[in-house]
């Protein structure tokens, strides 16, 4: 559906109000319908977000030309991309495969830093945008993201419930905050018997717009997935042991880590050591001299 009127005058309103900070690449009518209608057209929140995302674009990270750069962050051995094709049967989305059950995200956490985490996060983000972006230039519709969440080999434990209420629930509220409105919706397989305590406890952390958008499939799932994906974008390793399809698409599985690798040094005797609660900031203040 082509650009309404109303919404290209939206458009041009918020192009001028940013558009000392927008970059070519990054300034087309979709980007930047995306915020308008992830913030129910609300001008005055949406400038200063914007702004935010757009100064942190031309940052050290250089955003723009991210997905362009080799994907070789250590991270993303564990972490393999999952961007596979074009849904099809779901108009209009690019589809990708999050290994949510099968990521050694307890791991991970121990062996880097978030930002580090969030670095290598971000090369997948930025071609998730980037695909979005070449659609929509091929197609002239809006386009967004089917993210497809397989729970295979979850497991219900303490590691668990810290990982939803912390580190994941992070990465979950910095994509919500700087990829607005990417994600058509989250679709769930293969979920265990106890996703309905995991959802009480995630559903509260995630915004409204995003808690809305989840599809949780039932036991069915390898069926009912394929009334809205393409079988070429889906991982052939969803295949029974002796057939070849009709799941196709190559999907690579991450690595686990070894606890050898988790992070074990102690914590200097003169470090300040402040406590921060998962969602909650903290700060510390530090002298600084200026170089003259």
């Amino acid at each position: 559906m082509p650009i309404s009127d109303e919404d290209r005058k939206k458009i041009e309103e918020l192009r001028g109000l940013v558009k000392e900070h927008l970059t070519p690449y990054y300034d087309t009518d979709y980007n930047l319908l995306r915020w308008l209608k992830g913030h129910d057209y609300n001008l005055d929140v949406i400038k200063p977000k914007l702004i935010n995302h757009l100064i942190m674009r031309k940052g050290i990270w250089d955003l723009d030309n991210l997905p362009d750069k080799p994907r070789d962050h250590a991270v993303h051995q564990h972490w393999k991309c999952g961007i596979t094709g074009e849904a099809k049967r779901t108009p209009n989305c690019i589809v990708n495969i999050e290994q949510t059950g099968g990521n050694d995200y307890w791991g991970m956490t121990n062996v880097h830093p978030i930002n580090e985490i969030m670095k290598a996060r971000l090369h997948d983000l930025e071609s998730m945008l980037r695909a979005v972006m070449e659609m929509e230039k091929r197609t002239g519709e809006q386009c967004a993201v089917l993210y497809v969440m397989d729970l295979t080999g979850l497991k219900m434990d303490r590691r668990l419930m810290s990982l939803i209420t912390g580190g994941l629930a992070s990465i979950s509220a910095f994509m919500a905050e700087h990829y607005v409105e990417m994600v058509h919706s989250f679709v769930l397989v293969n979920v265990p018997s106890f996703i309905s305590a995991i959802w009480t406890v995630a559903r509260p952390l995630l915004p409204e717009k995003t808690r809305n958008k989840v599809n949780i499939l039932g036991s069915n799932w390898k069926q009912d997935i394929l009334d809205l994906v393409d079988p070429a974008c889906l991982p052939s390793y969803w295949n029974e042991d002796d057939l070849d399809g009709p799941f196709l698409a190559p999907v690579e599985r991450g690595v686990e880590y070894s606890p050898d690798e988790y992070y074990k040094e102690p914590v200097p005797e003169k470090a300040q050591v402040i406590h921060i609660p998962a969602g909650k900031s903290g700060y510390v203040d530090v002298e600084a001299k200026e170089v003259t």
